[in-house]
């Protein structure tokens, strides 16, 4: 699939994403349980990158558990975008947050992050080549031993 057929997609699920997928929250606290014993480590004032933001949610759990990180959300899709900053509004983080509307190419590469998510997105990449140069992408933007979940 093509950058712009996906960000349609994307741009017509997002207001009912989350209720779509509703019944994968089980698996869905699974991950978090795991994201949270994998970040614990990362300093109180973070800076995390999320690839692929979507409506948030993530950030939302991670923004609950640590108060003192700041968040670059980042998706090419405006209205998941929307309804992930929505959520910080909602749930009183979004002033700890970054939205940027866009693919990480449109970022600054300087390593700034001491973290980052990537959940549910390497697999619209096909190409072998494509995806390694995805995950050199987000390694760029990682502080030396910054984490990616």
């Amino acid at each position: 699939m093509r950058d712009e057929e996906l960000r349609a997609l994307f741009d017509q699920q997002a207001a009912g994403y989350d209720q779509q997928w509703a019944g994968m929250a089980p698996i869905r606290e699974a991950l978090y349980l795991l994201l949270d014993a994998l970040f614990a480590e990362l300093p109180a004032d973070a800076r995390v990158l999320c690839v692929g933001a979507g409506t948030g949610a993530e950030i939302g759990h991670l923004a609950a558990r640590f108060p003192g990180w700041r968040f670059t959300a980042l998706d090419p899709s405006e209205a998941m975008l929307d309804v992930c900053r929505q959520r910080a509004q909602r749930e009183g983080f979004v002033q700890r947050c970054e939205f940027h509307a866009g693919y990480l190419d449109t970022l600054a590469d300087e390593p700034q992050h001491d973290g980052a998510t990537c959940f549910l997105v390497s697999q619209f990449l096909l190409e072998p080549q494509a995806r390694t140069r995805f995950f050199r992408q987000i390694a760029q933007r990682l502080k030396p031993g910054g984490l990616l979940a």
